[in-house]
């Protein structure tokens, strides 16, 4: 029992104890409790460290609750450490590093199995080969520098295995073991880096990305090969819940960032293509349409050769039917069914066809179908070349 005392330093390192409660103590320097067996709960309720918290390769039978405590150094949380009934620390503040890595913790009936929430970290967490049965939930968590989730195994068939809500960090990284099993939230999360593996993702997860947000998605040093936006389209359309047009959003923008435009219109084809779906019979028809015919926009060089494949088309139709009833008898140029079907396919070009000859019956609805070809075919080509001057 060490409520509402102030001490120097406390090491406990090795005991055997029934239990602990340390209810706002203070310590001026370091809490260490190294390789201790606790059979009932660990209550560290708003403690006050001046140093670092080391609990490294402790194992806890009952609740730890580190909630709303401050820890002006490190905390040691992992390497060996176990919760068998969970790990509560929401609201804690920490200078330092908070490190999970190598602990396992399994949810209580009515809890989860570690509860982050709120937590404010002044330089990483480090939670590498975590273990955990029940959900993970460090909605609002906050890290200067970096948030470490590698070979981690996450399970909780049933319902979420990991919540990180609205959390913000410099760099996250997000690689989970295949036995992983779960839903995974990144709802409206803050990230500057992103580094997951789209190829390696667990069987047993899904993911939310809804309103995730990062400038950069890249992979370790330590990778021998580099995922392709293809890859990570696959994952999105396996793995992901719903469909929004953020997350390929994000995506896109972040290639275009590296220099890699041209996944980065792929990515925003698919997107367009889903989000075409998603209008119903309809919408998924005229999208079908566009992306055969010019890529949503976003493969002008389709659209040109539609564009020559029209003029073929309607210079091929008006040499056979006409030439047409001049406007003005007297006063028409030589017919050019060439020059005609030019003349209709450009827009805001006038090569004085146009406004020489009359077309009748089935001649004036195969010129306004070229001339309604044209706008969106021309328009989708200044548009590419717009985007390439821009490049």
């Amino acid at each position: 029992m060490l409520d509402h005392a102030e001490l120097g330093s406390v090491n406990l390192d090795g005991s055997t104890l029934p239990g602990i409660d340390t209810e706002s103590l203070q310590v001026v320097r370091w809490f260490g409790m190294r390789n201790a067996r606790i059979a009932g709960q660990g209550w560290f309720h708003h403690v006050r460290v001046g140093g670092g918290l080391d609990l490294s390769g402790s194992r806890f039978g009952g609740p730890v609750n580190l909630q709303r405590a401050v820890i002006e150094g490190d905390a040691r949380l992992g390497h060996g450490a176990g919760y068998a009934a969970g790990l509560r620390m929401d609201g804690t503040r920490i200078a330092g590093d908070l490190s999970l890595a190598k602990a396992d913790a399994q949810a209580p009936t009515d809890g989860a199995a570690i509860s982050a929430n709120a937590v404010t970290v002044g330089i990483s967490v480090r939670a590498h080969d975590l273990v955990t049965d029940g959900v993970v939930m460090m909605n609002g968590l906050r890290a200067a520098v970096a948030i470490v989730l590698q070979r981690n195994t996450l399970r909780n068939p049933d319902g979420d295995a990991l919540l990180l809500v609205e959390a913000q960090t410099a760099m996250l990284t997000l690689r989970l073991t295949p036995s992983s099993a779960g839903m995974i939230v990144l709802r409206d999360a803050h990230v500057g880096r992103l580094i997951d593996d789209p190829v390696g993702w667990p069987e047993a997860c899904r993911i939310e990305l809804a309103g995730l947000t990062y400038e950069r998605v890249t992979r370790r040093s330590d990778d021998a090969t580099e995922w392709t936006a293809a890859q990570r389209l696959t994952w999105m359309a396996r793995y992901a819940t719903g469909f929004t047009p953020g997350p390929y959003d994000q995506l896109a923008a972040a290639l275009q960032r590296d220099g890699r435009e041209q996944e980065a219109s792929e990515v925003r084809r698919v997107r367009e293509r889903l989000r075409h779906r998603a209008m119903g019979r309809l919408g998924a028809v005229w999208g079908a349409m566009q992306d055969v015919a010019i890529g949503f926009g976003y493969r002008p060089a389709w659209a040109l050769l539609w564009l020559v494949a029209v003029l073929a088309a309607g210079s091929g139709f008006f040499a056979w039917s006409g030439p047409l009833r001049p406007i003005t008898l007297g006063g028409a140029p030589t017919w050019d069914p060439l020059l005609y079907t030019l003349d209709l396919l450009v827009p805001l070009v006038d090569l004085g066809q146009e406004r020489a000859w009359d077309p009748v019956g089935a001649d004036k609805a195969v010129a306004v179908a070229v001339m309604a070809a044209g706008w969106v075919l021309a328009t989708t080509v200044v548009a590419g070349a717009g985007r390439a001057l821009r490049r």
